[in-house]
């Protein structure tokens, strides 16, 4: 009968700090009350010169956003030639509150979106702040006149060496991100016309040289990658064409008829 009680005195202890326990943690709570909002410019129209390319053309700063405990979310600058954001193109990433942009990079943004040299194009700056995955908020938008100067506009790479090129990856075909924002896309020949049955593999790499930049690889589900993953496998063979999207480690594969739209195998 003693046993008995000592048992369920112990028990009842244990329950008791356990609870205890779950009442004394610490986690942050999140009760989003405010967006982040970008400082009035300094200059709401720009001129820019290509002999200051790499200089900085405008410095943009912000307010923290409050998410009820102190965040550190990733910021990302976004410019479209519209209101909506429908496509917007990504200027830079950063975890501080300001953000300088320089006349390079920001010509090319300009040119991308449709602007022409010489000539005014109104564009709209807004700032992502993405504290996970699923928690995102955006704050309003300042507008901004830019004038660009004419240059040849190079897009970022994702490189794709596999067994249809001898995974030579110097000689690798390219995926471009048309708006600069870690998305990726193109049209690839993924065929080896020494071993046509077999299924094709294939990384992607953010540099045309082994062991520098990112590699990703095959996330494990169908459609997802990892950094320093494993072989990706497509079958059967054919023409492709891929979109990536570094943001969510996603990939898509279609079926695609030969010299529909761009082929992007420049290097």
């Amino acid at each position: 009968m003693n046993h008995t009680i000592k048992y369920w005195l112990f028990f009842s202890i244990g329950i008791f700090l356990l609870l205890q326990s779950c009442n004394d943690d610490k986690s942050p709570v999140y009760e989003f009350t405010a967006a982040p909002e970008l400082s009035p410019l300094d200059n709401s129209s720009l001129v820019l010169n290509e002999e200051a390319e790499n200089f900085i053309a405008e410095t943009f700063s912000w307010s923290a956003g409050k998410y009820g405990f102190q965040a550190a979310p990733l910021y990302t600058l976004q410019i479209d030639n519209t209101e909506s954001f429908s496509d917007p193109i990504s200027l830079a990433e950063t975890h501080n509150l300001y953000l300088p942009v320089n006349v390079g990079k920001l010509n090319m943004a300009t040119l991308i979106l449709g602007g022409e040299s010489g000539i005014p194009l109104e564009t709209y700056v807004r700032l992502k702040s993405e504290l996970t995955s699923s928690i995102i908020v955006y704050s309003g938008y300042v507008t901004l006149e830019i004038t660009p100067y004419p240059m040849v506009i190079v897009y970022p790479k994702l490189y794709v060496p596999g067994s249809y090129q001898g995974w030579n990856i110097a000689n690798a075909p390219t995926l471009l991100s048309y708006r600069m924002n870690n998305k990726y896309e193109g049209y690839l020949n993924l065929v080896d016309e020494n071993n046509p049955d077999a299924p094709i593999t294939f990384k992607l790499t953010t540099e045309p040289v082994w062991n520098k930049g990112e590699e990703y690889g095959s996330g494990g589900a169908p459609g997802t990658l990892a950094l320093k993953g494993g072989d990706i496998s497509i079958s059967p063979q054919g023409y492709y064409h891929i979109s990536v999207d570094l943001n969510t480690l996603t990939y898509t594969l279609t079926p695609a008829t030969p010299g529909e739209k761009m082929t992007t195998t420049d290097k």
